[in-house]
């Protein structure tokens, strides 16, 4: 096992420890106010160090034995990330606007930061949050794993001037393995019943274009897309998740 691998057992450690306390200290003994402030700094310089193309600065505060995963599902090691970070030459003009911020040195020299960070590109703007491990040596926090999510956001909802009307899309739907998938409309909106008759309710987000009202626990954002065939009749609807297309033909 290396070195980081014990260390993120003791750190997992600590954590419970502390989650099953009555009081939850600030910090672990052998840490200070400043060592919690110190590591805050550090996560913050290091995620701007990443989206500006500063990899000085992160050779500096990037522990050896490092890993990355970002929003996208790809995972670095340090050469990648530092290889990653040097294509961000636009980075420059991104603002980061950071919230709901917290540390715990849990086991010394070892701390975990979290926090949610608002980025923001002219007129475009997502929010992440990000988890970043620290482990601080020579008198300095280095980063030693970390990892962004981002927050998804619904589509702006559209009338059905715009998706079409909502009885067009109604029926029957044929999955792969021979079950049925309903579509029935439910005042403004749709609802997809599902074989065991649970229902979902489907809002207009663009012509034919409908997606899921909350978000899937497994799957996040489900949109579901339904394509018309020469004559203008909705012949099948498509499921889109996490980038695949599964499509159901409609049943006649």
């Amino acid at each position: 096992m290396t070195r980081f691998a014990v260390s993120l057992v003791c750190l997992s450690l600590a954590i419970s420890e502390a989650a099953c306390a009555d009081t939850v200290p600030a910090a672990l003994p052998g840490s200070t106010a400043a060592d919690t402030t110190g590591a805050l700094a550090a996560q913050r310089d290091w995620w701007r160090a990443f989206a500006t193309a500063d990899t000085a600065y992160l050779q500096t505060h990037t522990a050896q034995d490092f890993s990355l995963t970002l929003s996208s599902g790809r995972a670095f090691d340090r050469a990648a990330m530092l290889e990653q970070a040097a294509t961000h030459v636009n980075g420059g003009r991104l603002a980061m606007q950071w919230a709901e911020e917290s540390v715990r040195v849990a086991a010394h020299p070892l701390a975990v930061a979290t926090t949610r960070v608002t980025e923001t590109d002219g007129s475009t703007s997502a929010a992440y949050r990000y988890l970043t491990v620290l482990e601080r040596g020579g008198g300095i926090w280095r980063v030693a794993a970390a990892q962004s999510t981002r927050e998804l956001v619904f589509t702006p909802r559209v009338s059905v001037d715009r998706s079409g009307p909502l009885g067009d899309f109604a029926g029957g739907y044929r999955t792969p393995r021979g079950l049925v998938l309903r579509v029935e409309v439910r005042g403004a909106a749709l609802a997809m019943v599902e074989p065991s008759g649970a229902e979902i309710p489907l809002e207009a987000i663009g012509p034919g274009i409908f997606e899921f009202r909350q978000l899937s626990p497994s799957n996040g954002m489900v949109r579901m897309v339904f394509s018309r065939d020469a004559s203008g009749r909705v012949a099948s609807m498509t499921r889109l998740i996490n980038g695949e297309a599964t499509t159901f033909p409609r049943i006649p």
